[in-house]
């Protein structure tokens, strides 16, 4: 079954192109085969496990209390539960996915100028899949959230955010991605309002699609404010890949001789 899927999958990337407006990006839709998509909402951990779900960044309640209207859960943590058909439909996922860093291979050779950028010699025997954190999570969301223009944390790579819709009515609740005003940048860490941005690309929260972005200081992307949601509750998942951290060669290290410093 694994290779029927990543087949099914590698196709479906095959067939899409990377978007360059207004940062890199994929949509690509019918990503699962139809048998198995359906059984996201058949198996939905956030219904049989929801003891496991967790609200968002709860740290930052006080400031952003609406943060705390997402609930999520890591689905590394149902790995550990004793096999069931519930259980065994979610290690499947797992293994299409990270076996062999199978997926994290398919999105390095949709954008290979990318990771090369990052990653220069490290992408010649593929290195720097080692130096990468693969978080992986479901998630809902209900009326009142939101989270403004942002370009996600410093150490991100990439983010990978599938949708589990059950019809086509309810587009604008999938990603709005924005530009600031000319010249404007955000290397990460700050969410922010949304005066002062344009939106000009509405991601659809449709069914069994895949949305794909990578790390820039341009990359700003929100969730408008919902006022009415969908029957699954934006229901989701998640791979958000961040980097580890590396060794800056500075004056202090001891295996190279700094001739001109900063």
């Amino acid at each position: 079954m694994k290779q029927e899927i990543r087949t099914h999958i590698q196709q479906r990337l095959n067939d899409t192109d990377v978007d360059l407006y207004p940062f890199p990006h994929l949509l690509v839709q019918n990503f699962w085969p139809e048998d198995v998509y359906d059984k996201f909402h058949e198996y939905d951990p956030l219904i049989e496990n929801n003891d496991l779900a967790r609200p968002w960044l709860k740290k930052h309640n006080s400031n952003n209390p609406h943060y705390q209207i997402r609930k999520q859960i890591d689905l590394y943590k149902l790995m550990e539960y004793p096999s069931s058909e519930h259980i065994d439909f979610w290690r499947t996922i797992h293994d299409v996915l990270f076996e062999d860093n199978w997926y994290l291979d398919q999105i390095h050779q949709k954008n290979k100028t990318y990771f090369a950028t990052l990653y220069g010699p490290m992408c010649k025997e593929k290195t720097w899949y080692n130096h990468v954190v693969q978080e992986w999570f479901v998630q809902k969301h209900d009326v009142g959230y939101f989270i403004g223009p942002h370009t996600d944390r410093l150490d991100r790579v990439f983010t990978n955010i599938w949708t589990f819709a059950k019809d086509d009515e309810h587009h604008d609740l999938g990603t709005s991605l924005y530009i600031p005003k000319d010249g404007d940048v955000s290397h990460g860490g700050r969410h922010f309002g949304f005066d002062g941005f344009t939106k000009v690309k509405q991601m659809p929260f449709a069914p069994n699609c895949l949305f794909v972005f990578f790390k820039s200081r341009f990359a700003f992307h929100a969730v408008d404010k919902i006022n009415k949601v969908d029957q699954t509750k934006r229901y989701g998942m998640q791979i958000q890949v961040y980097e580890k951290p590396m060794r800056e060669i500075t004056k202090d290290v001891a295996d190279y001789k700094t001739l001109l410093d900063d």
